[in-house]
């Protein structure tokens, strides 16, 4: 985090706790939630941060907006990414069976096809189909599923997209216990 960043964080936590006992203002909520946030130790790491930043998270759970500071010149955008990216070499695929064949002679093929969703990884320079299986058939033009692995999961699958006067970060976070 740039120093910029983290000296009107610190200057601000006793204003923020000021703020916790004074009256809200309607841009309060937005501007506590804004600074609870950017702290570099973590918006948990400060008492009057939790119940503001959890009712936060209650309010997008729900499908509310992401609150706004418009003092601060800062907006923020949600969103969810089920998975890690893949590791170097490697592209996020998704399975899908094919059928060929009559009744009598039908063949079934798994294969993995591109899709930055897909909850695999696959070599990046192979085809598509290239990668698969045959349920019956002698494995003609597919290679084993071993070069495909499971993408790693997310702890902390949603994001916000903090864009202020300073730039851009995201911030990593869990909604499924706010719903």
């Amino acid at each position: 985090m740039k120093m910029s960043r983290v000296l009107p964080v610190v200057a601000f936590l006793p204003t923020l706790a000021a703020l916790s006992s004074a009256p809200a203002y309607a841009g309060d909520f937005g501007c506590k939630v804004l600074l609870c946030i950017l702290n570099p130790q973590g918006w948990a790491s400060v008492g009057e941060c939790v119940p503001p930043v959890e009712r936060a998270f209650r309010m997008v759970a729900h499908g509310e907006p992401w609150p706004q500071c418009p003092e601060a010149g800062s907006s923020g955008r949600i969103g969810y990414e089920k998975f890690k990216p893949c590791p170097d070499g490697m592209i996020a695929v998704s399975s899908e069976t094919e059928s060929s064949g009559s009744d009598n002679s039908s063949r079934s093929q798994t294969v993995y096809k591109p899709d930055s969703n897909g909850a695999f990884c696959a070599p990046r320079n192979a085809t598509y189909a290239s990668w698969g299986t045959n349920r019956g058939g002698s494995g003609y033009g597919t290679r084993p599923t071993s070069a495909v692995t499971p993408r790693e999961r997310r702890t902390e699958p949603n994001y916000l997209d903090l864009t202020t006067t300073d730039g851009k970060q995201r911030f990593w976070f869990d909604l499924s216990r706010y719903q």
